[in-house]
């Protein structure tokens, strides 16, 4: 009985989108609705983030959309990912699609690669109220592996934060 209460807890708190702040702004978080095992005893949980952050008294805000596998991934060749881009494939609504990320302030998260804020949004809007699934290498082990995130309930919670509405 306790086992499927916990099970049920952690269903429901994956379905649930986090939110915490930043400077700036706040970041919205999605975990994965499962984790991964990197080495005998370590799992990882990666997430999907959603970054808002004000420009400025009267400009509108911007929105990183972010991933973070949870450590350090391996490029095609092998290395540990120091190149500035990386490429996951990502599969929404059953159509898998080749995307480029950026790392983004430290070596485990990785930011949407767009041209402009308009591109970004029209990349969020495409994923909002799908499921997601991100195929990334964990550098340790190279073995590729998928992460998939809920994505139903982000455009709710983008709507009622200040920074990300842009209310």
């Amino acid at each position: 009985m306790v086992a499927v209460l916990c099970l049920a807890a952690l269903c429901h708190a994956q379905e649930e989108v986090e939110v915490a702040p930043v400077k700036g702004g706040v970041v919205l978080i999605v975990s994965a609705q499962k984790s991964y095992q990197l080495m005998p005893g370590e799992t990882k949980l990666p997430s999907f983030m959603v970054e808002c952050l004000h420009k400025g008294k009267h400009g509108a805000g911007s929105h990183l959309v972010l991933f973070s596998p949870g450590g350090a991934v391996a490029n095609d060749s092998g290395a540990l990912g120091a190149q500035s881009e990386h490429a996951f494939v990502m599969t929404v609504n059953g159509k898998k699609r080749a995307t480029a990320w950026v790392s983004y302030g430290d070596t485990d998260t990785f930011a949407y690669a767009a041209k402009s804020d308009e591109e970004r949004m029209q990349f969020l809007q495409s994923l909002l109220g799908s499921t997601v699934s991100i195929q990334f290498k964990p550098f340790l082990t190279g073995t590729p592996t998928t992460a998939t995130f809920d994505l139903t309930k982000m455009r709710d919670a983008l709507e009622h934060q200040s920074e990300c509405s842009g209310q």
